[in-house]
């Protein structure tokens, strides 16, 4: 097996999963699991391909997805200067906002 570090397109990037990140995560069917692998390794191709967020979420980006009919959303934080992705949260659109919106003022810190 290849290691993932060596992989010309993404130097030294690594991918930090927030607990509720894992959390959401750990609730998905198997198959949603695995899109939500696919959607982290295209993030780390190309850390800008989510949709910036205004606001109290300035800081996060969000990528959109589908895995049959249902749309997921991925929640991410990318850190240029450390070159890491934060795995914020994933799920569907329902309370997405508000509730990722409560999770990163209530985390050490409040805002980004």
């Amino acid at each position: 097996m290849a290691d993932k570090r060596s992989s010309s397109k993404r130097p030294g990037r690594a991918v930090t999963m927030m607990p509720r990140f894992e959390r959401n995560k750990r609730r998905l069917t198997p198959k949603q699991q695995l899109a939500v692998d696919e959607a982290v390794k295209e993030i780390m191709a190309d850390p800008l391909l989510g949709e910036a967020k205004a606001g109290a979420l300035r800081a996060i980006r969000v990528h959109k997805f589908k895995v049959g009919p249902l749309q997921l959303l991925l929640a991410y934080h990318f850190d240029e200067q450390g070159n890491v992705i934060e795995a914020w949260a994933v799920g569907p659109h329902e309370n997405f906002y508000r509730d990722l919106q409560d999770y990163v003022q209530a985390r050490p810190g409040g805002k980004r």
